[in-house]
């Protein structure tokens, strides 16, 4: 797979605002910046560096150094031309996994020229939509944030924040969790495989969700008594955006464990899970016996698909984007910039005893859509045996042997999601034969593709953002006819 040209956007020529170029380094240690590999894209190889000082300021190096060492145990976050492992919603080694590489036998001067010419696509599918929205825009202004989603979160609409004792209570534990840890208990000397529904069809989907606009008032039990004696069935038909505080009085045993209610994912904070937005709600009152204690009433629902701006609903609907492992990735990194908190800027100076929310109304919106989305496909998984131990942001995470490996993808397929193209055994499914597929139509070939792990078919299909769209029709047209030529 060698390096390509590539314009600075999707069917955009090269600018005086693209001043970036794009790279990747793998410090030996990822708690110390110190010697390690570094490629750019373009280059043909990858050198070893002594240290950042080695590294050329004018580009952006996507490190594997850790969020924790990056900005709160070293000083190395003011070094303005390097960022974290986790800037983008992928790390290094979740990308190789994805494209059919095992990371503990590869060495980490691959790893950089490889992930330095996806990273490369990536950075200019974001700076091309960008621009889109604000022609007039350098790559220096846009990429500042701590991560990607902070950087693309300009390109949509200025969500609400509760503020006030309301912010106290929109917490992640509390709230919310970015995802779901399960009470299943993973099975011994089983491997750990993650499912996960195609991108672009997903951040559609998650987009999709109606959204809350404010104000909220705050009520009370007595309020809510006053309301109806039956509390839950009263907010359970509300019209207009409601957050319950609500105690789970009883569940199932066969939903309890994967449901995950309150279930913490950081073993050194203890989850208080005592809130949840209207479409978690709606489902919770199905499956559990709950009490309602107070609430938060908004005023009405509202569409945020509506409310995107044009480029960037062009680009999550465009035909070519759908084979696209990197135009994937900005999708995910777009509708995860919807549930992030405010901006400290924006903020201003809180009074004592005041708190900042940890996302939106309209964030904890989309979250609870994640919530209830994965989880059902969670429960179907765990129906059929299978032991789910995590899942959430699109995917699901199972334990399984190794001899059960072949059920659980071929079962995934059925329920529509993609397993990493490195947990595919060689030869596993014929390309000759369409894999059984049970999601969108529309993700039916991407699927085929990741299952007969093509990648080399894919490695050009992720190109196609990125040409010209003049050219894009006669360039699917001629990987199409080296494919049936076996040249891909």
């Amino acid at each position: 797979m060698e390096s390509e040209s590539m314009s600075p956007s999707a069917g955009s020529r090269r600018d005086e605002g693209a001043n970036k170029r794009f790279g990747v380094v793998i410090f030996d240690d990822d708690k110390d910046p110190g010697a390690g590999w570094a490629a750019a894209y373009g280059d043909k190889a990858a050198r070893r560096i002594s240290g950042p000082d080695d590294l050329a300021t004018g580009t952006i190096w996507w490190t594997n150094m850790t969020y924790e060492w990056f900005f709160r145990k070293t000083e190395t976050w003011r070094r303005s031309w390097l960022r974290h492992d986790k800037y983008l919603v992928i790390s290094h080694v979740a990308m190789l996994k994805e494209w059919g590489y095992d990371p503990k036998g590869i060495g980490a001067d691959f790893v950089c020229v490889f992930a330095a010419n996806l990273f490369n696509r990536i950075m200019n599918l974001a700076y091309g939509l960008v621009r889109q929205c604000e022609p007039k825009i350098r790559m220096d202004q846009v990429f500042v944030g701590q991560t990607l989603r902070h950087d693309l979160r300009r390109v949509l609409p200025e969500p609400e924040y509760p503020k006030g004792e309301a912010a106290s209570i929109m917490k992640s534990g509390q709230a919310f969790e970015e995802y779901t840890v399960t009470g299943m208990r993973p099975q011994r000397e089983a491997r750990s495989i993650m499912l996960r529904r195609p991108r672009m069809l997903y951040a559609m989907e998650m987009l999709q969700t109606m959204i809350p606009r404010g104000p909220f008032e705050h009520m009370t039990g007595r309020a809510l008594r006053a309301k109806s004696a039956d509390k839950v069935t009263w907010i359970r038909d509300l019209p207009v955006p409601c957050m319950a505080e609500v105690s789970v009085e009883r569940m199932t045993a066969e939903i309890a464990p994967v449901y995950g209610f309150g279930n913490s994912t950081d073993r050194d904070k203890r989850a208080n899970r005592n809130w949840v937005a209207h479409p978690e709600f709606l489902v919770l009152q199905r499956l559990a016996e709950i009490d309602v204690k107070t609430a938060y009433v908004g005023r009405e629902y509202a569409s945020l698909m509506m409310e995107i701006p044009d480029a960037v609903k062009e680009f999550l609907t465009d035909s070519f984007n759908e084979y696209s492992w990197s135009a994937g990735i900005i999708a995910e990194t777009i509708w995860r910039a919807a549930t992030l908190a405010e901006e400290k800027s924006k903020v201003g100076s809180l009074r004592e005893g005041e708190d900042k929310a940890d996302t939106s109304w309209q964030g904890a919106w989309v979250k609870a859509s994640d919530k209830v989305s994965m989880f059902l496909t969670s429960i179907e998984l765990s129906k059929m045996g299978y032991t789910v131990v995590s899942y959430g942001l699109g995917w699901v995470q199972v334990s399984v042997q190794e001899e059960a490996m072949r059920d659980l993808i071929n079962d995934g397929l059925s329920l529509g999601l993609i397993p990493n193209m490195v947990d595919i055994a060689e030869g596993a499914f014929d390309p000759n034969r369409r894999v059984q597929w049970g999601g969108d139509k529309k993700s039916h070939m991407l699927a085929q593709f990741q299952a007969t792990r093509q990648r080399d078919l894919l490695w050009n299909l992720d190109r196609v953002p990125t040409i010209h769209p003049s050219k894009r029709k006669s360039y699917i047209a001629s990987l199409h006819q080296k494919s049936k030529q076996g040249k891909i």
